[in-house]
């Protein structure tokens, strides 16, 4: 394999232990033309001048891989940048949300304990805590954009999410239950209290279903019908509620749709 690393005679004349831009690209496995385009953007500090040529050291290397990392996860270059604490943020909505969840780590502990219990907190390397679902993190800047408290938005979701979850668990439980003994030729099954019969479970095993495709199946429906009937009744009756409220027209757009996933 070829090395990435300068020869010595390429090092000559360099401040300490640096690469070219063409060097770091290589190491990171990004263009020239974008680590550029992240220094513009400031999510990249200022390379060290020397004469014509620049320079990058091991910390440009380093935030490069936590800058594609986070590409990864579906994060973009605005909440990069919030998350980095870097750019102009003044009025920026994902700082704000930044801010909040970092007040809701240390003056709320119930509402960092719910966040976390369901999943929806990480931890970067430098320590900072963030929305860690990519999804949920732009439906809360979209949420904060209309003028909603960030920290308020915040103990909204804590608490839906709490509510959620235990009508998440039932559908599932019953519509498996239902869809395994279909598929096993026993029949719909019925009532609150249904559970997955023996034979279904069995059945899944021995290739009747196949385990993986059947839950990511299952879990689409169920997420895509609740959505459904979240969007079919949530903008009428926050329409209403907004009349009710201020007895003016409502400030939401009317095309706003909140990206899922």
């Amino acid at each position: 394999m070829e090395s990435t690393q300068p020869s010595t005679a390429a090092r000559a004349g360099r401040p300490g232990t640096c690469y070219t831009v063409e060097e770091v690209s290589k190491l990171v496995g990004m263009s020239p033309r974008n680590i550029r385009a992240h220094q513009s953007r400031k999510l990249l500090p200022s390379p060290v001048r020397r004469g014509r040529n620049c320079y990058y050291d091991e910390t440009h290397v380093l935030r490069l891989h936590h800058i594609v990392k986070l590409q990864r996860q579906g994060f973009n270059l605005v909440s990069i940048a919030a998350f980095l604490g870097v750019g102009d943020h003044d009025d920026d909505e994902e700082a704000l949300l930044a801010a909040a969840v970092k007040r809701t780590v240390r003056d709320q502990p119930a509402v960092f304990y719910t966040l976390n219990r369901h999943g929806m907190l990480g931890r970067e390397p430098d320590g900072t805590v963030t929305i860690s679902q990519p999804g949920v993190h732009r439906a809360m800047t979209e949420l904060v954009r209309t003028g909603v408290p960030p920290t308020a938005a915040l103990r909204c979701l804590a608490r839906s999410l709490d509510r959620i979850a235990g009508v998440a668990e039932e559908l599932i439980a019953s519509s498996s239950a239902e869809l395994i003994a279909a598929a096993e030729g026993g029949g719909p099954a019925r009532g609150a209290d249904a559970r997955v019969p023996d034979q279904g479970v069995a059945g899944v095993r021995e290739g009747v279903l196949r385990p993986t495709r059947f839950t990511e199946g299952l879990v689409e429906v169920l997420v895509s019908t609740f959505r459904s009937a979240v969007e079919d009744r949530g903008r009428d009756l926050v329409t209403e509620l907004l009349m009710e409220d201020g007895g003016s027209e409502p400030w939401f757009e009317e095309h706003l749709v909140v990206e899922n996933g």
